[in-house]
């Protein structure tokens, strides 16, 4: 795999295609099975009818629900409505680091001394990137179908396909952005951080303006927008030929604007509109440059935290922005929420509601956000392991620093981001619920957003002893254990898994602290487990060379 630029591509990113297809394979696979057990039985009708009155009242959020008594129609209320977020994130992660990644790392400059052209390089791997997307959306495609298979179920196989089609032109154009993006970006991380900004808005941006009547015009600039136009798998919808032809189009000026652009400027510098790659000449000498100076760049932390930054200020805002507009309907769907989720659909997912504030938005709100903050501890270990796999960590290791310093350095960046980022939420949260007239228990918000916190801690922990193994596929393994984790703890009980293996979750640890209270034992014990796992990756890391 190593003739040509387009399969070394691919194999850089086997261990990504890997992880991500096996884990939305997984997911396809158990979402079929929770569909015959749900609805298979003699009150199947009723059972429909209840979890369509509940898809309904989160109409707000996820749009109108169709075709839910088919197994179609229920896969793609359940998984596709956000699975191009994440094949976006995959994307958009993918499509920054193939040009500008390389250049941070200073292979890309090896690999022009070869006889390939500029543009031979940047199309063979942006076609590396959508054959990649393409792979991973094939393993979902996969496990749909064989869940079917196993549960003799009903599927229009053909149908199928043209919906996972759809998740890949989203994500094909997430990362295509992510390109153009890097071309006048200062490094991977800010395309990434703009473009991870741009995907979070465009998404609430079709999800509020389905809402408001006066907004419904912002729908048209979401790419979101034009995927939803198609559900090939909801008959009564159908595909929409025009919006996935346009959704196939958007990838290419992207992709003529990146080539263009990465023509116009050197490596290592960034696209300038006006005077690129010109030098500017002081008196008939150059330039003097003072030496960078100040709080930030001070130590590794420091400059660690303020890289974070805009990670913290995307993701934060994103979460508290789906925090205000579950608020700001709330008093209006609580009576009819609550009624449905007394119903027997939701005592067959396991969850025993009590008529309360507090047990409607542990399901409307911390349902959401658990699963959000795992993602972003997630993006926190890929920041790290990029430090490596691109080649930067050897020239901090370089410094008079030990190796155990830089680790907990980065270890607590990490850390202080994360808080950061819960704390900001946590206060949104609060506000709303003052400002909604939303009354609830104020030890136990208190204690939910703790419990979010120690359970994303201990994500990363587990992330971090997993990179100090091997960076490369790290972040993978991590992804898929965390998909799995949550699929155990949200669909075990009707699965009916055995409780060891429940208990397993770390999501299922978490438990209703909003409702009952937070276990303060439990989350000690957890973050002992996390101060545990960091000790063993860094005598692991201190103990390797780079790269093994």
């Amino acid at each position: 795999m190593l003739g040509n630029v387009f399969m070394k591509t691919l194999r850089d990113y086997r261990y990504q295609i890997l992880g991500w297809g096996l884990g939305l394979f997984s997911l396809l696979l158990v979402q079929v099975q929770a569909y015959i057990n749900f609805f298979q039985g003699p009150d199947r009708e009723k059972l429909i009818e209840n979890y369509k009155q509940t898809a309904e009242s989160f109409s707000f959020f996820f749009g109108k629900v169709y075709d839910v008594e088919t197994l179609g129609g229920y896969i793609h209320y359940e998984i596709m409505i956000y699975l191009p977020v994440l094949l976006g994130i995959f994307a958009l992660l993918a499509g920054s680091g193939i040009i500008r990644g390389e250049e941070d790392k200073g292979s890309l400059d090896l690999l022009l001394t070869m006889p390939h052209s500029r543009i031979t390089v940047i199309l063979q791997k942006w076609a590396a990137i959508a054959v990649a997307i393409a792979a991973i959306s094939a393993f979902g495609w996969l496990g749909l179908l064989i869940g079917v298979a196993n549960a003799k179920g009903k599927l229009d196989t053909g149908a199928a396909l043209l919906a996972f089609l759809n998740v890949t032109l989203v994500g094909l154009v997430f990362g295509s952005l992510a390109l153009f993006f890097a071309q006048f970006m200062p490094s991977r991380k800010a395309a990434a951080g703009w473009v991870g900004g741009f995907l979070a808005a465009t998404y609430m941006m079709n999800s509020i303006a389905q809402t408001f009547e006066s907004l419904r015009w912002l729908r048209n600039f979401s790419p979101f927008y034009y995927y939803e136009l198609s559900k090939p798998m909801a008959h009564s919808v159908g595909t929409n030929l025009w919006a996935i032809l346009l959704l196939a189009a958007v990838p290419i000026p992207l992709l003529i604007a990146a080539v263009l652009m990465y023509f116009k400027r050197d490596h290592g510098n960034v696209f300038h509109l006006f005077n690129n790659g010109k030098v500017k000449v002081v008196n008939n000498g150059p330039t003097k440059v003072a030496l960078p100076k100040g709080f930030w760049l001070s130590n590794t932390f420091s400059f660690g935290l303020k890289a974070s930054l805009a990670g913290i200020f995307i993701w934060g805002l994103g979460m508290a922005t789906y925090v205000l507009l579950i608020m700001s309907v709330f008093n209006g769907m609580r009576d009819g929420m609550l009624a449905i989720l007394k119903t027997d659909l939701y005592r067959n997912f396991g969850f025993g509601v009590l008529p309360s504030n507090e047990s409607l938005l542990d399901l409307l709100v911390f349902l959401f956000l658990l699963p959000l903050c795992a993602a972003y501890a997630i993006t926190q270990i890929a920041s790290w392991t990029s430090e490596e796999n691109n080649g930067r960590l050897e020239l901090m290791l370089s410094l008079p620093e030990p190796r155990w310093r830089l680790l907990v350095a980065r270890f607590l960046v990490t850390l202080c981001a994360l808080t950061l980022t819960v704390v900001l939420v946590g206060v949104f949260f609060v506000l709303s619920t003052q400002l909604f007239n939303v009354p609830v228990n104020a030890i136990n918000t208190v204690g939910a957003f703790i419990g979010l916190w120690v359970v994303s801690v201990l994500i990363l922990a587990v992330g971090f002893v997993l990179a100090a193994f091997g960076s490369g596929w790290s972040v993978a393994a991590c992804g898929v254990l965390v998909v799995i984790s949550f699929v155990i703890s949200l669909l075990g009980a009707a699965l009916k898994l055995p409780d060891w293996v429940i208990d397993l979750s770390i999501f299922h640890q978490y438990g209703k602290p909003l409702v009952n209270g937070l276990d303060w034992t439990l989350q000690i014990g957890l973050l002992g487990l996390s101060i545990l796992f960091v000790v063993i990756g860094g005598w692991r890391f201190g103990h390797r060379d780079l790269e093994k």
